[in-house]
């Protein structure tokens, strides 16, 4: 999913958890009595198995719980498609005050040159991605670099046109227009062109009497997807999320059936 910058630090967490308790034990070790939680310390070394059962029913369900909060950490993707669910599509001769979501065809007015293909196009998300492989010789990616990049730009329906303000938009549920490799990196790009048929989500304000789109204060989402793409998640959204739940209780019972 394009459009996406920040990074999670999860992960970097948990290393840094594991590496405290490692860290921990080494010092208990050699110093025993003398060091902090002591009394806890002798009592999990004394019972290592027991504890050892404990965990391995534990450590499921914990990394189930930090997957959990994960997926359901806000950020603009999750906004956007909230959002779009929820407003109806407004005509833009008719557009109120407010966020609202329009669709419509993309006109280009200054064009911008890509970065992986020098394709004339609105805006991109351009990613560049470190190149290495696994134990197994797999290719592995690691992102270094990302930005997204987009000038003003207009949305066209039946009834009107209206100009987009693009700063701070994002390119929600995007595949890459294109992918190029060399020198032990990977170049990505999607593109917005001329002439697709886009949603959009951002909020309507005026400018001198005139309507225009920007990116929304209260709800920080202004969010761009193609027509077509929106359809396919708007149909089979509802049962990715049964599934999900359904999976999270069956898991839940399984654990709860093992600890007792």
């Amino acid at each position: 999913m394009a459009g996406h910058k920040g990074r999670s630090y999860t992960g970097y967490i948990i290393l840094g958890i594991i590496a405290s308790f490692f860290i921990y034990f080494i010092l208990w070790v050699i110093f025993k009595e003398k060091m902090p939680f002591h009394e806890y310390a002798y009592e999990i070394a004394n019972n290592y198995d027991s504890y050892a059962e404990k965990a391995i029913i534990l450590i499921p369900l914990v990394v189930f719980i930090l997957i959990f909060i994960a997926l359901m950490k806000p950020n603009a993707a999750k906004r956007f498609l909230r959002l779009q669910s929820s407003l109806p599509t407004s005509k833009i001769h008719s557009v109120a005050k407010g966020v609202v979501e329009i669709e419509g065809n993309l006109i280009m007015k200054d064009p911008l040159s890509s970065p992986v293909k020098n394709e004339e196009c609105i805006g991109y998300y351009y990613t560049i991605e470190n190149i290495g492989r696994d134990s197994d010789g797999k290719e592995t990616y690691s992102t270094i670099h990302r930005e997204t990049q987009c000038n003003i730009f207009q949305m066209k329906d039946d009834t009107g046109i209206i100009e987009v303000e693009p700063e701070g938009i994002e390119l929600v549920l995007l595949g890459e227009t294109n992918i190029s490799s060399h020198g032990g990196k990977r170049y990505k790009e999607t593109l917005l062109k001329d002439g697709q048929k886009m949603l959009l989500v951002g909020y309507a304000d005026a400018k001198n009497g005139v309507p225009f789109i920007r990116k929304d204060d209260y709800y920080k989402i202004l969010g761009i997807t193609s027509s077509s793409g929106i359809s396919v998640w708007n149909k089979y959204q509802p049962l990715l999320r049964s599934f999900m739940f359904t999976c999270s209780v069956i898991l839940l019972i399984i654990i709860y059936i093992l600890i007792q």
